[in-house]
């Protein structure tokens, strides 16, 4: 099968489940803050650092990883989002929101990454 055509499937799941979820939680939320996409993109990081372990990745062959990894994974995970909602914030002066929103995104998302590993490194 065509690398490409892995990609692109993997990225059509990935999308949707992005999708879903957010829908999800923006339908039953009360926050200021765009807390689908914290939640996206900090389960994307732990699972592509699970699945990218040393311990694991040997596990699945290229056209696996192309279809989970960089289709599904990336597209479920969104940093331009992350980025607009950001920017968002910001244009409507909810500055501490703002610099809280972005601050735990890259610092849980970080977490999330680490964690990610170190379960993968317990395999």
């Amino acid at each position: 099968m065509s690398n490409i055509l892995l990609v692109g499937l993997g990225g059509v799941f990935g999308a949707i489940l992005r999708y879903e979820i957010s829908r999800h939680i923006k339908e039953n939320r009360e926050f200021i803050v765009p807390i689908e996409t914290f939640v996206i993109n900090v389960l994307g990081a732990f699972l592509l650092n699970v699945l990218s372990n040393p311990k694991i990745v040997h596990f699945f062959d290229n056209d696996v990883r192309l279809f989970i990894m960089t289709g599904f994974i990336g597209a479920f995970t969104t940093y331009s989002t992350f980025s607009h909602e950001t920017i968002y914030l910001l244009r409507q002066k909810h500055y501490v929101h703002a610099f809280l929103y972005s601050a735990s995104t890259v610092i849980v998302g970080l977490i999330g990454a680490y964690l990610g590993y170190y379960i993968g490194n317990l395999f």
